[in-house]
């Protein structure tokens, strides 16, 4: 067990996230919290290191006053607990769905660029690779529309 902060002046230690904790807590209650349970607080608050994902992208948007955080790593959470927040939160909201669509739509376009870059270097031409005889269809459909008007 971690020792406890009995004559420790500062329990804290310089650390923002345990600063604004000890905030409006009494200094005695405050002192009175081993190394253990702090670390275990921190943990339970989500107050991780910064860096212990493999993306760690963070920004600010300063037009529209908004920020950007994308965060990739390993999952830490227990199946029942995914589970559940799944349950209760599929997507969470309109807007998380509208960013999904468009990072979808963002990721496919550049796609799609380059699958067609490659196919036309290669001297396919897609339309015909997709539908063979596509457009002599349509160009004798479009004349027979203008015929009958």
């Amino acid at each position: 067990m971690g020792a406890v902060h009995i004559f420790r002046g500062d329990p804290a230690n310089k650390d923002p996230f345990l600063e604004d904790f000890f905030r409006d807590m009494s200094p005695a209650l405050a002192r009175s919290f081993t190394d253990e349970q702090l670390r275990e607080i921190k943990m339970q608050f989500g107050a991780r290191e910064r860096g212990a994902h493999s993306v760690d992208l963070r920004f600010s948007i300063p037009l529209l006053r908004r920020y950007v955080v994308l965060l990739i790593g390993r999952e830490r959470r227990t199946r029942r607990r995914r589970m559940k927040d799944r349950a209760s939160f599929p997507l969470a909201t309109v807007g998380n769905l509208a960013v999904a669509v468009v990072l979808l739509v963002l990721i496919s376009i550049p796609v799609a660029m380059g699958v067609l870059g490659v196919s036309l270097t290669a001297g396919v031409d897609p339309v015909e690779a997709v539908s063979p005889g596509l457009i002599e269809s349509l160009r004798e459909q479009i004349v027979l529309l203008i015929k009958a008007i």
